[in-house]
């Protein structure tokens, strides 16, 4: 019964810990946890996950972020120009954060360029793909998708790497 109880604590905290713990605040300033990460809000991460996904997801976060910076730095320059005709302060600060919207960019595309190459390598070597559907059913690629899907990854791979 102890040894029972003992694997099944075990089990319970290898997974618990392969799963990452994500915090935000809705519109109604309510703190939430959740294993998930909302689309469209600010998170912040409580305890990294060790996935690739959760590694492109970070990525694109970056991209995000640097692109909403860049945006507020345009407006904020367009209305300075607006005002005056000299150049703005924060010009060091816009080239800053365009550097960093480039490394954000190219750190999601050699991602992506990664899972592409990750997912062609699997589509190519297996000649039965199984998938888990959205309704928790495994079900196996009919041919026609499986070769659909091969020459998505090559267009991925040709554009990302």
């Amino acid at each position: 019964m102890r040894f029972a109880l003992a694997i099944l604590i075990s089990i319970l905290a290898l997974t618990a810990q392969a799963d990452g713990i994500y915090k935000w605040v809705d519109e109604d300033g309510v703190v939430h946890f959740g294993a998930q990460p909302p689309t469209e809000k600010e998170v912040e991460v409580v305890r990294k996950p060790k996935s690739d996904r959760y590694k492109q997801w970070q990525a694109e976060q970056l991209t995000q972020t640097a692109a909403r910076q860049e945006e507020t730095s345009t407006d904020d320059a367009s209305a300075a120009d607006q005002n005056s005709s000299r150049k703005p302060a924060g010009a060091g600060q816009d080239d800053q954060a365009q550097q960093q919207l480039t490394k954000a960019q190219q750190a999601v595309q050699a991602q992506r360029c990664r899972m592409a190459q990750s997912n062609l390598q699997e589509l190519q070597t297996h000649s039965r793909v199984r998938e888990v559907g959205a309704d928790g059913k495994v079900r196996v690629l009919p041919e026609g998708e499986r070769q659909q899907r091969i020459a998505n990854a090559q267009r991925t791979i040709q554009e990302n790497c």
